[in-house]
């Protein structure tokens, strides 16, 4: 992978942020510091490089043994690249969490790469064993990630639901929407007015 994806330095972060005083954390539109635009610019523009090239990678660099490309959602991705940005490096606060739509995990793993949160050997990885997810994943990405988002999409409700009984997404389906009917269900002393 190029050098156009290099981690951004401390210096950088702190620039974009708008205050060479105000650590990023604490930059917000009531202490009236104001993000630099133009290098919040630049910075989307490395996170849309690198995520574009996360998933061409996949798709081009890596043998899958079939010749089968193992795809990638760019679009989705590219979709999300100046909101998450100005979050990762402007807004968001050391407490805050963010869940990630499924098909912008390249995006995630990109910022988390220039936040130097991860390694830059795994950035050629995405759908490989033991390498980036497709979907962002708690348990086995190698970076930070809030919230497990898969292919059913649960995000923050998922501390919600009882624990998924079964390990393929049809299965998961099915569990969910047994949950969501419970949910709606009344209660079984409730009586209905006639």
């Amino acid at each position: 992978m190029s050098d156009a994806g290099a981690p951004i330095s401390p210096e950088q972060r702190e620039s974009a942020s708008g205050a060479s005083a105000v650590p990023l954390h604490e930059v917000t539109e009531t202490n009236g510091v104001q993000p630099d635009s133009k290098l919040l610019e630049d910075i989307a523009q490395r996170v849309l490089w690198l995520s574009t090239r996360i998933v061409d990678a996949a798709n081009h660099d890596r043998a899958t043994g079939d010749g089968v490309k193992v795809g990638g959602h760019q679009a989705s991705s590219a979709s999300l690249v100046t909101a998450m940005t100005a979050l990762y490096f402007a807004h968001l606060d050391a407490p805050d969490r963010i869940s990630v739509k499924p098909h912008a995990s390249p995006v995630l793993h990109a910022i988390n790469y220039l936040l130097g949160n991860l390694d830059r050997s795994y950035l050629p990885t995405l759908r490989a064993f033991g390498g980036l997810q497709s979907y962002p994943s708690r348990t086995k990405d190698p970076d930070p990630v809030d919230f497990s988002t898969g292919s059913v999409g649960l995000g923050p409700a998922a501390p919600r639901l009882p624990p998924l009984p079964c390990a393929d997404s049809g299965c998961q389906g099915t569990v969910i929407r047994s949950a969501r009917e419970r949910a709606h269900r009344p209660d079984p002393g409730h009586r209905a007015r006639e």
